[in-house]
């Protein structure tokens, strides 16, 4: 089972993939959230991707192909997997194609000015990579990462100039994405500009049979 979820930046991917993995037992898998741990722990790709992801541009599909390769045929992706951040352009998408199959496909629909709202709030932890909004999803005690007890940060391609750069790229590269999933049958489009609970009770409607089996 793949379930594909894609967005702008702010329209809640990250969150939503976690609930939904949450309540059917797949596995969330961020293709950012990847490579920053691979930045983190310095390692080969790590150092190879650093300087492409603080620019914000895509890092070379043979790295992330490999990755998802990986990911998927593991055994942690045995009862399924919810991809979140791939694929983003068409010479990834080709890749996919060929490769793997999709059973859903949700597009998270958001107006540029609130994903520029939510975003520029977004802070993050930097041991463990959750997300919090100092607006919408505030962590327990201000500034602090829930789990971890650090400081939280607000990552350079977060702030409001680079968010609207990053939409752009989005836009245009990702975006004609859907076409593909319109046609295989798959796409939902869902309104995410509601609450988290109001976003997640609209796709586990979508995914009723998933969690009958």
């Amino acid at each position: 089972m793949i379930v594909i979820i894609f967005g702008p930046q702010g329209s809640g991917k990250g969150t939503q993939a976690e609930l939904i993995a949450q309540k059917t037992g797949m596995l969330a898998f961020s293709m950012g959230d990847a490579l920053r741990h691979e930045v983190h722990q310095k390692t080969a790709i790590g150092m190879q991707v650093e300087s492409i992801m603080v620019k914000g541009e895509l890092v070379p599909p043979q790295i992330t192909n490999d990755i998802l390769s990986k990911v998927v045929n593991s055994p942690a992706a045995e009862k399924g997997i919810i991809i979140d951040g791939y694929p983003r352009n068409q010479e990834q998408l080709e890749f996919y194609s060929k490769n793997f199959h999709t059973d859903y496909a949700f597009e998270l629909d958001l107006s540029e000015e609130e994903s520029i709202k939510r975003i520029s709030t977004r802070r993050v932890c930097p041991k463990c990579s959750h997300n919090y909004n100092i607006v919408s999803l505030t962590p327990k005690v201000e500034g602090k990462c829930d789990m971890c007890q650090v400081d939280l940060e607000q990552r350079e391609d977060d702030k409001p100039a680079e968010v609207k750069r990053r939409l752009e790229i989005y836009n245009k590269n990702t975006l004609p994405m859907k076409e593909y999933y319109e046609k295989l049958g798959v796409l939902h489009i869902i309104d995410s500009s509601g609450s988290i609970e109001e976003v997640n009770n609209k796709i586990m409607d979508v995914l009723k049979g998933v969690l009958k089996n």
